[in-house]
Order: C-alpha cells, then structure tokens, then sequence
C-alpha cells in the first residue's frame, strides 16, 4: 500500500500547492500500531503526516460540515462508505459541493484494530502493510504477521456494499470487486426470530449499559441538528440519568431521527466505548426501509429522498 500512500501524499501536497484547498482532511498514525488517527493539514510539508492501510476506520466526512462556513476549500480522504456520508451531507444541505474535494481511496477493508493489538507484539512499530486478497500482511520492526480478513475486519467491511467511493474528484488506487463475507442483515434476521421478550431482554441488557458519553451522537455523520433534542433542558425530552429507561428513550429516538439518512458507516458501533451493537439497531431499519419501500441504503447515489421525509401516494398502508 506504500504506492497508495505515495499519491495520496502527492495529490494532496499539489492541491495544497496550487491553492486549491486550504486545510486537507486525511488519516494519520496514531500512538499505537494499529490505530490511526485524523490529521488537519495546511501546509505542503505537512503532507508526509499522511498514511493509509487497514487502519483507517475513521469516518473523516463527519470534519467537513466543520468547515462549511470557513473560508476557503477542504479535501477529504473516503472510503466508500465515508463518500455515502457525503453525498448525505450534501443532500441535507449540510455543505456545499463546489467547497469540497473529495479525495476517494477504493477499500479492502479495515481490521478490527483490538484484535490486531492483542496479537501484536506491545510496543512494535508499524512498518509496512500490504492486502494480499483474502489477507493483509503487516510487517512491524518485531516480526511479521497476517490477519485473515474474513476473522480480523470490522463487521462493516465483512457486509460493504461500496468498497469503492460513490463520489470522488480524485481517486487513488484500483477499483476493488464487491467482496461480501456474509449475508448484510444475517444478524438482524436471527434477532428477528426471537419472541418479542427475548429481544426485549436483548435490548434491556444492551442499553442498561450505557454510559450515555453521547460518542454515538457525536461522531455521527448525519446528527446534524444546530440544537440537538438531548441537549434541550426546556423541555427535557430524555433527562440525563443513566438508567434503563431514559437510555432506552435515548437510543430510540436517536434511531429514528436517524431512519431514512444513516448511511450504515458503523461508526457508531466503533466508538461506543460499552460496546453496544447500535449499527444493529439501525440495520433493523435498513431492512425495514428496503423491505416496505424497496430504499437503497442513504448516500448509495445522490437524491435519494430521505423515507421519514418524503411522501409517495403508493407508499404501503399496512399500519392502518
């Protein structure tokens, strides 16, 4: 991947050259072999701070709505499922297309970075990684692994609809073949199953563990809203107690506020720090929306009508 990194670095040092951009909005590594973090770059020689490989889990067009009243232009670097956020973003009027440059990546995939670490030898440095199809190799300055995609990816990738960006002004790398692990919604369909007390007893145990850190909320990148209902104190709509049923209500309402726009990025489920399975909860709306309404998933191609915001005269009326 080093030929990958080697051009996104060019690409973005020439926009920064040329004045097209002001500030490029790309991944850079972290303080741990396999973690990378977000990195803000305004200068050409900035871009050496520029990395990719089979770390890069972050979302990075949720940043882009930060700047949309800044002066200047940004580019961003996506992956397939950070460019339906985009086109989301667009959609709801969040940013303006003629201020982005979309800096599009084809993805194999991203490794759960938990399961790399407890493999990897405690202080190794990150050398080198290469996708090897069915595998990615990982050469550190202690040895030499590999990690089977199939057992070490993130859920998200074992399901991707889009390993290759929906929208790019510049696209690194080769066009990848949709590669899928498993079925989409296997889970969601084996929740289904279950008698209406056991998945009652799933939930209860899912969401009385939540800390209520809002992590969810905040690295969503279609939670737009200027004041958001969690914050309001007049009215109070869910108190700020941390028990089974002010969480429920949380995480109920953040749902469907979300139905019809989450673009199933699964940065939800990444950040959550209790390790609540909320891309699950959204799945089950995904399905929903495909199965009553036949809806693409939100961000697949622009203009896509969100389905708790558009009315159609044949729209099914079973609920009544």
């Amino acid at each position: 991947m080093m030929d990958v990194i080697q051009q996104l670095r060019e690409q973005a040092k020439k926009l920064l050259e040329e004045k097209k951009v002001d500030l490029v909005i790309g991944f850079g590594q972290g303080t741990e072999l396999a973690r990378t973090t977000p990195v803000f770059i305004d200068s050409p020689e900035g871009v050496s701070a520029l990395t990719w490989g089979p770390f890069c889990a972050n979302n990075l067009a949720k940043y882009v709505a930060d700047y949309k009243n800044a002066p200047g232009n940004v580019a961003v670097v996506v992956k397939g499922c950070d460019s339906r956020s985009l086109i989301r973003l667009l959609d709801d009027n969040q940013i303006s297309r003629d201020k982005v440059v979309v800096i599009g990546v084809p993805c194999p995939g991203q490794l759960e970075w938990q399961k790399v670490a407890a493999e990897v030898k405690p202080g190794a440095s990150l050398k080198e990684t290469a996708d090897n199809g069915e595998s990615f190799s990982v050469k550190t300055d202690a040895g030499d692994y590999s990690f089977n995609k199939k057992d070490y990816m993130l859920h998200r990738c074992l399901v991707c609809e889009n390993p290759n960006p929906v929208v790019s002004d510049i696209t690194i790398g080769k066009e990848l073949p949709v590669k899928n692990y498993e079925e989409r919604f296997a889970e969601v369909s084996e929740l289904e199953q279950k008698s209406t007390e056991d998945k009652s007893d799933y939930w209860d145990k899912q969401f009385s563990r939540c800390l209520r850190c809002y992590a969810c909320r905040n690295v969503c990148s279609v939670c737009t809203c200027q004041v958001c209902v969690f914050d309001q104190m007049l009215p109070m709509w869910v108190s700020k107690r941390t028990n089974l049923s002010e969480n429920t209500a949380f995480h109920i309402t953040r749902a469907f506020h979300v139905a019809g726009r989450c673009v199933d990025c699964g940065e939800c489920d990444r950040v959550c720090p209790m390790d609540i399975p909320l891309r699950k909860l959204n799945q089950k709306i995904h399905k929903d929306l495909g199965d009553l309404f036949d809806s693409p998933t939100p961000g697949s191609k622009p203009g896509i009508p969100s389905a708790l915001g558009d009315f159609s005269p044949g729209d099914p009326e079973e609920f009544m």
